[in-house]
This record gives structure tokens, sequence and C-alpha cells, in this order.
């Protein structure tokens, strides 16, 4: 699945937003997710792909996801390596 592959690829943060966004809105959330300056293409695109999974897949994947970028985002800077900031 190229498309999940693309989500956890992102930094933990963009992870996040693109979690929250597809579990509060669903397929709306592309639009939402389009509107970021820098990355509104590559977060809508793989909102997209990730928004047209059946609910009872897409809905406890992303709160698995959720709360793995969530727990990356509190290790300390140290931990985290230079992958992201």
């Amino acid at each position: 699945m190229a498309g999940l592959e693309r989500f956890r690829k992102l930094p933990p943060a963009q992870r996040a937003m693109v979690a929250i966004a597809v579990l509060l809105d669903g397929r709306e959330s592309q639009t939402f997710l389009e509107q970021d300056a820098h990355l509104g293409e590559e977060l809508g695109e793989v909102a997209q792909i990730i928004a047209v999974l059946p609910a009872s897949t897409r809905i406890p994947l992303l709160g698995t996801e959720l709360r793995q970028a969530l727990g990356e985002l509190q290790e300390p800077m140290e931990l985290r390596g230079t992958d992201y900031e």
C-alpha cells in the first residue's frame, strides 16, 4: 500500500495532522490539508489515499498511527535524530 508508506514517511507532526484531519473529516480532509503553504499538495494526496479506505480499517489504523506520532513528538530531541524538526 504505497499511500500508507508515504504517510509513514512523513515527520511525526505531519503524520499527526493528517491522522486527525482524516479521522475528523474523512474525504473532506484533503481540502483542508491542501491549504498548507509548504506541504499542502503532499498532505492532501496522502489524506486522499487514506480517506478512501473502509472505515473499519481506516479508523483503527489512524488511531494507532496518531498515538505513535504523538509518542515520537514527546521523545527528547536527542532521540529523534535529524530527519525531521
